[in-house]
Formats: C-alpha cells, structure tokens, sequence
C-alpha cells in the first residue's frame, strides 16, 4: 500500500472512532439551564463537597447578645442578589418548644434587624426597633411578625406588637435608619396584616360575630390612611400590588393604592377555595377542585378579578405556580398536570404519577418541575425531575427520610434534611441532570440559602458561607459532568 493511500485510510478510521464516540455519547450529556434564576436570585452551584473555610461572622453577637446561644435561631429575608435580612428568633419558631431556661431570655428578641452581605460576610448596618418603639412610650418586649422590602423604595417594612399595641415601622434599605414609625391600633389574635410591593393592609373584627374593618396604606407614607372600610364577617381580603380587594356580603370591592377609590371587583373573592397570586394574575381552583367531588378546574383572574382562562373541569387537586406553569397534583387519582400560565390549556399530564407535590425550584435555570413522591411509612423521599414543556421523565432523585427540596444552582439541586439539631440542618447536593448525589453537608445548628450563598450557622451562632474546595463550577454553555 502506497503511503499516501495508508495515511488516508488512517484518517478515515481515526475519523469514524470519533463519530462513532460522538453518537454514543452525545445522547447522554448532561443538561443543564442557561435561563435567568427562577425567583431572581442566583444560587451558589457547589458541585463539590464544600467547607466552611470562607467569611465567618456571629450572628448572636450582632442580634441578640443577652439570649443564650442554645435558645435562638435565625432567619433572613433575601432582598436582591448577596444580600439579605437577617434576624434572630426564639427556637420556639422554628418548632423547637422553649424550655424555662429559654422562655424569658428570649421575650423581644427579633427586635434587631441586620442587612448582611453575604457576598462578604459583613453587617451593612444593625438597626433595633424597640429604640423606635420606645420613642413611642413602648417600652415592654416586643415581638417582631413581619420584616419585608419595598421595591422600588429602599425600604424595609416592619411589623411589631408590644405593650398591647401594634406598630408599622420603615427603616432605610441603604442605613436602617427609622424613615416613619406608625400606631395602627391595639393588638389581638384575630388582627389580620397582608403587604405586597407598596400596599399594606391591616384588619381586625369589629366585635364577637361582628364584620371585619380594613385599612389600607401605602409603605412610603405609612402616616396616611389611604382608605378604611368594612368587609364581611368572613374577613376575606386580598393585598395586590396597586391595590386591596375586600369580601363583602354583597360582592367584591377592589380599593385603589393612590386614590383610595372603590369599584366593584370582577369576581367574588369570597367564593374562591385557596389561590396562589403570580405577577399579580390569581390562580385558583373552583367547586371540587379543592373537596375532591363533582366537577373541577381552576381559574386565572386579572387583577381587577376579570377572568382570563378556566381549566379543563378535570383537573383537580394541591397545586403552586412553577417558572413552567401552575403545577397541579392530584393524589387520589396519580396524576400530575401542567397548566400554561398563559391560557389554562393542559401542556401535558403524567397518569401514573405518585407524586403528592409538584413544584419548581429558586435558582434554578431551567423549567424543570420536580415531582415528589413521599412514602407512607420511614423511607426514602423520591423526586423525579419532569421536563416543563413536555413533562417527560428526566432525572430521579433518592433523597433522606423526611428530606424537603430547598433551591437549585445552575447544575446543583439542594435539599434539606433531618441533622443532629432535630431540624432539617443537613444539606443534600444533587446533579440536576442526572440525580447522582453529590455531597451532604451536616451543620450544627442551620444550612439555608441566604440572598445566594449556602450559608451554615453553628450552635454558638456563628454564620460561616460554603465554598467548595476548588470553587469547582460548570461554565455556562457547558455539558458538565
């Protein structure tokens, strides 16, 4: 054989083993999302077993230095990417009973509130609300329901009842300094508070048996009262982002954020059973969609309650609003169903599902829905990755007994597990294309995803951010592995 006729034959075999080695792979690379985080955060995607070596700060020392460290938790609230809310609670709130060592030390803790940037392990400031509450003459323990942002405002709203008295307070996002502190009236158990964007609402029943009073301001001029009126004995109210729609005996009334004005409400809300608000559209399910008898199907209302779609009858059971679409479980007949956000239209169902949740994920970059199947009994929980689009089967996940899905990275899914706290304090990692598990991260105390970062909390009150070893990441537009 000539040379040049032995070099060509080489080529050609040379180039048939790596077409050969591209057919047999290629259908089982990895995918993964290239989409904006679901719910706008981006989250930390460790793919390696991380460990604690990076910003370390103590929480306790910032916001609750006279309780004892075994008596608190903490919780945050995301505001934007790297940075959140962050505050310190009696363990009673996380379903830990207070002992008597814990009950007294722990009256009025929550009352300081702390922007911590989680990006660099630092407090942008630390504001207590009991000193503003005590330019009121309120000086007892208070108690902190509701801390939130206001968009748009640089703003945090915050909800507090001491003395017998309940309080609304704003504090600047950039300083934490107090902008407005307002009495809204005396404390009871059957007080009713709601706030989405600039609206908040307040409520309570005039009486034993008697209707509901509701009042509506606005978060950026908390001292004005943009409009106060009655509802129904129900004390069914809706807070939207420009305005308060209130359940009356005789139909609905929407209230109108800037002008305080009433008109009528496109539907009755009082004759809705549950909904989920998304983008300001409500989503909801009618007849016996919710008591599982007779005909069903859920309906999307605009937010001046006109009817955008109805939903096939048939579609029935628990549901919640994925990146995809309004995510349907029916348990009693094992099916999973996904309604188009858009038009109501069923984009595929899977009939032999034994799934008792179907929900999405924040962070992730896809429209994955993750569809969960909990044992009767102690066993595994068992999570299978469904296509948004089509609902085919993709990834199944074999997660701890009692485990909950958490957030998602762009390739990593997490999980929440039961740890040696005897809450869900150990963190399962998961790839999102194939299931494989990946690490397990076992803290003391708390692991959450703050604003981004996977943050653990020891026992003394310590917050430590993972990092993985080699800050191991898939680039973007990448397969992975």
């Amino acid at each position: 054989m000539r040379p040049g006729r032995r070099l060509a034959v080489t080529y050609a075999v040379v180039a048939l083993a790596a077409l050969a080695t591209t057919v047999l792979v290629a259908p089982t690379q990895p995918e993964y999302g290239a989409d904006p985080p679901w719910q706008g955060v981006e989250v930390d995607d460790l793919r390696q077993e991380p460990g604690t070596t990076g910003w370390r700060v103590d929480l306790r020392a910032a916001l609750a230095p006279e309780a004892p460290a075994e008596c608190l938790r903490y919780r945050a609230t995301p505001v934007e990417q790297g940075l959140a809310l962050v505050s310190a609670a009696g363990a009673w709130t996380y379903g830990f009973a207070n002992d008597g060592d814990c009950a007294t030390p722990t009256q009025g803790v929550g009352t300081r509130i702390g922007a911590l940037d989680v990006d660099r392990g630092t407090f942008r400031w630390v504001h207590d609300v009991a000193d503003d509450l005590a330019g009121l003459d309120l000086t007892g323990p208070a108690l902190v329901s509701s801390v939130t942002t206001v968009p748009g405002a640089g703003l945090v709203l915050v909800r507090a009842a001491v003395d017998g008295e309940q309080v609304l307070a704003t504090l600047s996002l950039e300083t934490g300094r107090p902008v407005e502190v307002v009495e809204t009236g005396s404390a009871g158990d059957g007080d009713q508070f709601q706030t989405v964007g600039a609206v908040v609402v307040t409520g309570r029943q005039q009486g034993v048996g008697g209707v509901y009073r509701y009042v509506l301001r606005d978060a950026r001029d908390l001292d004005r009262v943009v409009w106060s009126g009655p509802a129904s004995t129900t004390g069914v109210a809706l807070a939207l982002t420009d305005r308060l729609v209130v359940a009356r005996a005789d139909g609905s009334v929407q209230v109108d954020l800037v002008t305080g004005v009433e008109r009528p409400w496109g539907a009755r809300l009082d004759r809705l059973i549950g909904y989920v608000v998304h983008d300001d559209v409500v989503y909801a399910p009618r007849g016996g969609a919710a008591t599982g008898r007779g005909d069903a199907g859920f309906v999307a209302l605009t937010a001046g309650g006109e009817r955008l779609w109805s939903s096939d009858r048939d579609v029935r059971g628990g549901y919640s609003v994925t990146r995809s679409c309004l995510a349907v479980t029916d348990v009693r007949s094992r099916t999973v169903t996904c309604l188009d956000l858009a038009t109501g239209e069923a984009r595929w169902s899977d009939r032999a599902s034994s799934s008792s949740a179907l929900e999405g994920l924040p962070g992730q970059t896809d429209d994955r829905v993750f569809a969960t199947a909990t044992a009767a009994g102690p066993g595994p929980v068992v999570v299978r990755a469904l296509d948004g689009s089509t609902g085919s089967a993709g990834a199944r996940v074999s997660l701890p007994d009692g485990a909950v899905l958490a957030a998602a990275g762009r390739t990593v899914g997490y999980a929440l597990a039961y740890g040696s706290s005897g809450g869900r304090s150990t963190l399962v990692a998961f790839d999102l294309s194939s299931g494989r598990a990946l690490w397990e991260h076992a803290a003391e105390l708390q692991v959450y995803a703050w604003a981004g970062r996977l943050v653990d909390v020891d026992v003394d009150g310590v917050a430590r951010v993972l990092v993985s070893p080699d800050r191991l990441a898939v680039p973007t537009g990448s397969s992975g592995g």
